[in-house]
């Protein structure tokens, strides 16, 4: 089977028997245990990258499943679980989310400013029958994810690009001054995570260029000025996730992806930030499809794959374990904790 073809068979909802043709010890069950597919004209997918890199060892291996409760007691159970899926391209973020939409592996020059080669599954829906796509990324280097320089693709086929705000490095460097400061008299940390939140907030912008309609512009403007003028978090994954459903709710999207990000926190060293962002990426998964089940558009008709867009490297003498998932310019440190995920998939047609 190709990659073209497993593209399509994710789109139409049958990994369960797919997987039973790829992957050796996975059995298709008889066809009356799955939920009946819907017409293909009423099909939705979601693609959703449980990103920023993730070892297996803190989701579906740890036998506790302390930091993915959501995925391992709410969604498992009711989908397939594919539990060894590699990564054999370069160990990195653009690179691993372009390839998960191409299904060919993209930007082997990491030259992330050029769209991907191949057509993305957004460009395939959206030729094939007009369905509107949407992507919502958590950093600019993801931002040409959503069209691809294939002839007979590209632009009129491109997806909606959203981007979370972003902070000048001015901004960044006067909330870092306030958080060291307050370290000093922790009882001061509280109010200087308040008037740091506030700074990003008064001081962010957003970029709407990947946007492709004055409707999605205008939309995408309106939910973030909410975002601006409220008080509550300021993570960007947050932000994606309600927004993503924001449109669920009001453009029904029939191709969409969710590429969280803020795993990648690991990068400072900090073992307690990185399980908290695990935690929060799976209570967010759990949100995506909590409103893909409530929503008329969406429910009994869509497919959730969710998959890291790659791991970490392993504990080991000398390395760097969590904080780090490989020097993707010379491939230094890559392991099996950086090439060893796993996917999830769930909905109608999945058993």
């Amino acid at each position: 089977m190709n990659r073209r073809e497993f593209l399509r068979y994710a789109t139409a909802g049958a990994l369960a028997a797919a997987g039973a043709a790829l992957l050796p010890g996975c059995t298709a069950p008889a066809p009356s245990s799955r939920p009946a597919l819907p017409p293909l004209r009423d099909r939705k997918l979601i693609i959703v990258l449980f990103g920023g890199g993730t070892r297996s060892s803190e989701s579906i291996d740890d036998p506790k499943h302390r930091w993915v409760p959501h995925l391992w007691a709410d969604l498992v159970p009711h989908g397939t679980l594919f539990t060894n899926m590699r990564v054999e391209g370069k160990i990195v973020h653009p690179n691993s989310a372009g390839s998960i939409v191409t299904g060919h592996w993209e930007w082997g020059d990491l030259d992330w400013s050029q769209p991907v080669a191949h057509p993305t599954v957004f460009e395939i829906a959206r030729r094939q029958n007009g369905a509107d796509a949407w992507a919502f990324v958590y950093a600019s280097i993801l931002a040409n994810i959503g069209h691809s320089r294939a002839d007979g693709f590209g632009q009129p086929f491109a997806a909606n690009i959203v981007e979370p705000p972003t902070i000048p490095r001015s901004t960044a460097e006067r909330m870092d001054r306030l958080m060291q400061h307050a370290a000093t008299a922790p009882e001061g940390l509280g109010d200087a995570a308040r008037r740091a939140a506030e700074l990003a907030r008064t001081t962010s912008r957003i970029n709407l260029a990947g946007l492709r309609t004055e409707a999605a512009r205008a939309f995408v403007q309106r939910h973030y000025e909410r975002w601006k003028s409220g008080g509550g978090t300021t993570s960007h994954d947050a932000f994606l996730a309600e927004l993503a459903i924001a449109a669920m709710t009001r453009f029904a999207p029939a191709v969409s992806a969710v590429c969280f990000g803020e795993i990648d926190c690991a990068h400072y060293g900090s073992w307690s930030r990185y399980v908290e962002a695990i935690e929060r990426t799976d209570a967010l998964v759990w949100r995506l499809w909590r409103a893909a089940q409530e929503l008329d558009g969406y429910r009994g008709r869509t497919v959730m794959l969710v998959l890291p867009d790659h791991g970490r490297e392993l504990d080991r003498p000398g390395g760097a374990g969590f904080v780090h998932h490989s020097d993707f310019y010379t491939g230094a440190g890559v392991d099996e904790g950086c090439r060893r995920v796993w996917m999830l998939a769930i909905g109608p047609g999945v058993a």
